[in-house]
């Protein structure tokens, strides 16, 4: 894929929901998509070209590993979540639980996933990223979905 393919993919001004995959494999650095990940983050969110949400689960599922290894590594992922500029972490309220019914009961997806797609409704985003094959089959109008791995070799 070219760059100029994932810069259509994600339109300018569009507000995307980040999965854990999506952060995992920016943190990582060694992953195949992680050049994928980093160009979103550092590139289109960093600027404000796209705004970001992460859901609460995303965010304990990104806090393990770096409390498994380090305190440097939990802070250093800490303080990139309370401050990546327009980047947010959306709670996990009623209306985000609602959703995630709904999500779940017509969509099958697990709870933990299906409360990270219901964030992404409930905030208004254009497009879920992440490395979920489950995922391509969402049936939801209002939001679409953008596998990094299809957008690979990235140049």
């Amino acid at each position: 894929m070219s760059l100029s393919s994932f810069e259509k993919a994600i339109a300018p001004g569009t507000r995307v929901l980040l999965d854990s995959s999506t952060l995992i494999a920016y943190f990582d650095g060694s992953e195949p998509a992680s050049p994928v990940a980093k160009h979103l983050i550092d590139i289109f969110v960093r600027t404000g070209r796209n705004e970001a949400i992460v859901s609460m689960v995303t965010v304990m599922e990104v806090l393990i590993r770096p409390l498994k290894s380090s305190p440097g590594d939990f802070e250093h992922v800490m303080d990139f979540l309370t401050h990546f500029p327009h980047l947010r972490a959306a709670p996990i309220d009623l209306a985000v639980a609602q959703e995630a019914a709904s999500v779940r009961a017509t969509q099958r997806l697990r709870t933990p996933d299906a409360l990270v797609v219901a964030t992404g409704l409930v905030t208004q985003v254009g497009l879920l990223v992440a490395m979920d094959d489950r995922w391509k089959t969402i049936g939801d109008t209002r939001v679409q979905f953008l596998h990094l791995e299809d957008h690979l070799p990235f140049p």
